[in-house]
C-alpha cells in the first residue's frame, strides 16, 4: 500500500497497565524516543514492509477502570516517565472517548461498569454482534483502513467448552448458538474479529487459538491468529537457557521458578481457576525442549502486592555434568511486566498485518517466539524459533 494507512489497533483491556504502556509508547515513538525492546525494529528486518508504527491508532474493550488512573499508577512506579504521562493526558482522553464496554465474566459482574454488566446479560451470539458492531463504528469513525484485534485482558478462569468444540471443521457461529452464559471471553473476542476479517492475537492463557473449531473457522475464513500467552520474562529465560544444557548433553536433574508479580493479574491469579493455565504454559516449554521425563520441574506464583508492576522470579537449576558432577545455576530476573509486554504487541500486529497482507491464515507458527504456548506448533527452543520468523519474514 503506498502512502499513509490508517490502522487500528484494537486491544481488549483498553485500560489495563499494557494497554497503557502500549500507548504512551506509540506516542513516544512518534516522538523520536528508540524503539527499545521491538523486535520488528532490528536491522534483520529493516526492508520489511511493516505497517508503519506512526500509522497506528489504539481503540478498544475494558470491562472497568480509567486510562488515566493506569497511567498515573505507571508513573508512580517507574514503567512510565513522568513527562510522558503528563504530556498524554489528551491523548487519554481520546482514548476513553474511543473505548467500548467490554464483556466481563459473571463472576466479575460486580467490579463492572453498569454498560459492561449491561452486555453480560446478553446471550453469545448477541454479544458477538454487540462487538461485531463496535468494530465497524470505529473503522468508520476512525477511518481505519486496517485493523488487528488483540487480547490482553485478565487471564480467565479455566472453563470447560460444550460439545463440539474440538471439531476442526465446525462453525463457532452456530455451536455459539447453545452456548452457556460462562463461555470463554476470549473465544467470544476472537470469534468477533474472524467474523469481521481481522487478524486475532491472544496475548493471554485463555483459550481461543488453540480451539479447534475456532482455529479451523479461521483458517478457512483467511483470518491470521497469533497466540498464546506472551512470552515476556522468566519463561523467556528458560526458551532461551533449556537449549544450552540439552545441546551441551548436560542433564537437567531440576528446574524450580517461583514468580512474583503485584499487577492487577498477579491479584487475578491468586485464583486456582485462572492461575492453573499460566503455570501449565510456564512449565511446559521446559518439557518441550529438554524433552525428558525424568527432569522434575516446578512453577510457583505468588501476588506481592509491593512490587506493582515489578515481576520477579528465581529460578534453581540443578543439572549433572561429565562423570556424574553435579551443579548448579541460580538467577534472580526482575522487570517491568507492561514495559516487556508493550513493544511485543507492537511487533505482534505488524506480523499479524503482514501474515494478512500475504494471504495467510489460521495459527501462525512464525509468531512462536513471542509466546509461551504458541500455536501452531511444539517448538520451544527460542533460537528455533527465531530463525524459523526470520525465514518467515525473508519469504
Amino acid at each position: 500500500m503506498s502512502g499513509p494507512v490508517r490502522t487500528g489497533l484494537v486491544l481488549v483491556g483498553a485500560r489495563g497497565s499494557v494497554a497503557s504502556t502500549v500507548i504512551h509508547g506509540l506516542e513516544a515513538l512518534r516522538s523520536g524516543t528508540p524503539p527499545l525492546g521491538l523486535v520488528t525494529e532490528l536491522p534483520d528486518f529493516s526492508s520489511t514492509p511493516w505497517v508503519d508504527l506512526a500509522d497506528i491508532h489504539a481503540v478498544g474493550w475494558d470491562i472497568a477502570g480509567d486510562s488515566h488512573r493506569t497511567a498515573e499508577d505507571l508513573r508512580r512506579t517507574g514503567v512510565l516517565p513522568a513527562d510522558l504521562v503528563e504530556l498524554g493526558a489528551s491523548l487519554r482522553d481520546r482514548l476513553e472517548l474511543n473505548i467500548a464496554p467490554g464483556i466481563p465474566e459473571p463472576e466479575d459482574a460486580g467490579i463492572a461498569d453498569s454498560s459492561a454488566r449491561d452486555r453480560l446479560e446478553l446471550p453469545s451470539v448477541e454479544i458477538i454482534e454487540a462487538l461485531r458492531g463496535d468494530l465497524r463504528s470505529w473503522r468508520e469513525r476512525e477511518g481505519f483502513q486496517r485493523m488487528v484485534v488483540v487480547n490482553l485482558a485478565t487471564a480467565e478462569r479455566q472453563r470447560e467448552l460444550p460439545p463440539g468444540w474440538d471439531e476442526l471443521e465446525a462453525n463457532p457461529l452456530e455451536l455459539v448458538v447453545s452456548a452457556p452464559a460462562d463461555f470463554p471471553r476470549s473465544l467470544l473476542y476472537g470469534i468477533a474479529a474472524v467474523a469481521e476479517g481481522l487478524p486475532f492475537i491472544n496475548f493471554t492463557p485463555a483459550m481461543s487459538t488453540d480451539v479447534p473449531a475456532f482455529s479451523g473457522w479461521a483458517d478457512r475464513s483467511g483470518v491470521p491468529l497469533l497466540g498464546n500467552d506472551g512470552k515476556t520474562g522468566e519463561t523467556l529465560m528458560k526458551s532461551a537457557l533449556a537449549p544450552m544444557f540439552r545441546d551441551r548433553a548436560l542433564r537437567v536433574l531440576a528446574w524450580e521458578g517461583y514468580n512474583m508479580l503485584g499487577n492487577r493479574d498477579g491479584a487475578a491469579l491468586e485464583d486456582p481457576s485462572r492461575k492453573s493455565r499460566k503455570v501449565a504454559n510456564k512449565d511446559g516449554v521446559l518439557q518441550g525442549i529438554l524433552g525428558s521425563e525424568e527432569t522434575h520441574s516446578g512453577v510457583s506464583i505468588d501476588f506481592v502486592p509491593s512490587l506493582h508492576d515489578w515481576k520477579t522470579a528465581m529460578d534453581f537449576i540443578h543439572f549433572e555434568g561429565f562423570l556424574g558432577a553435579k551443579m548448579q545455576l541460580q538467577f534472580t530476573w526482575q522487570g517491568s511486566d507492561s514495559a516487556l509486554a508493550a513493544p511485543l504487541i507492537l511487533d505482534l500486529a505488524r506480523i499479524a498485518l503482514l501474515a494478512s497482507e500475504r494471504g495467510e491464515s489460521g495459527p501462525l507458527r512464525a509468531a512462536a517466539p513471542f509466546f509461551k504456548n504458541p500455536a501452531g506448533t511444539d517448538e520451544h527452543d527460542l533460537h528455533r524459533q527465531m530463525s524459523e520468523f526470520r525465514a518467515w519474514v525473508r519469504r
